[in-house]
């Protein structure tokens, strides 16, 4: 009489990895196993160790879980190291003149052109005129402006800043046709155009301060309109 024994295959699952931006080297317990936006199966079920590295950005360990026969999606922002780049900038402040400026805490003059150097990096900005003060948090690119408007609205002063659309939203979540621009992201759906200040959000229209343009190539959105899109990319 002969017994046939027949060993059941161990359990397996899935991790499916995004990071914000994409394109970060992803580590498996310790082994490379490529780019995100990245899906790894056959997974032993389990704990597992994730390191997530990109250059510019601060690398992030995590620990994921895998369950048997079932995808666990783990979803990471990237946070800009410090320094962020070598190299400077400039920030073009528009519409009003404010009495003063402070970036980082520290008083600066503001020019009649109302453009000032900065180092590249992230800076905390403080503007103070007659009608108020307003402050915002700003990412500056090397040999890059980073255009702040500030207008007066109901005896308050209001800034707009208009920031890279990829720092904020991942690849092909949005696209330009000519001058339309589409974004689906966050549960909204955006359809703007270059150069105009109005932009349809969810069906309505609202106004924002700047309008979209395209710098060296990458597509720049107003900042409030891409915190909207993506709330945990927020600063402040």
């Amino acid at each position: 009489m002969c017994a046939l024994f027949l060993l059941a295959a161990a359990p397996t699952g899935a991790l499916w990895i995004t990071t914000l931006p994409d394109g970060a080297d992803v580590w498996l317990d310790g082994m490379y196993v490529g780019r995100s936006p990245l899906l790894i199966d056959a997974l032993s079920t389990g704990a597992h160790k994730l390191t997530l590295t990109r250059t510019g950005w601060t690398p992030q360990d995590l620990a994921a879980t895998v369950a048997a026969g079932q995808t666990v999606t783990t979803a990471v922002v990237l946070r800009h190291e410090t320094p962020l780049m070598a190299g400077g900038g400039t920030i073009a402040v528009h519409g009003l003149h404010p009495a003063a400026v402070t970036v980082d805490g520290v008083s600066m003059p503001l020019p009649k052109d109302g453009v000032l150097a900065v180092p590249a990096g992230s800076h905390e900005l403080a503007f103070v005129a007659a009608q108020g003060r307003v402050t915002r948090s700003v990412t500056v690119y090397p040999q890059t402006r980073t255009d702040v408007i500030l207008s007066p609205d109901e005896g308050e002063v209001r800034s707009a800043v208009i920031a890279p659309a990829d720092d904020y939203l991942p690849a092909g979540s949005y696209r330009v046709d000519g001058a339309q621009i589409t974004a689906r992201f966050g549960g909204h759906e955006v359809v703007a155009r270059l150069g105009t200040t109005e932009v349809r959000v969810d069906g309505r229209v609202t106004s924002y301060d700047a309008a979209p343009t395209v710098i060296n190539g990458r597509l720049y959105l107003p900042i409030d309109l891409l915190v909207l899109l993506n709330p945990s990319t927020a600063k402040k």
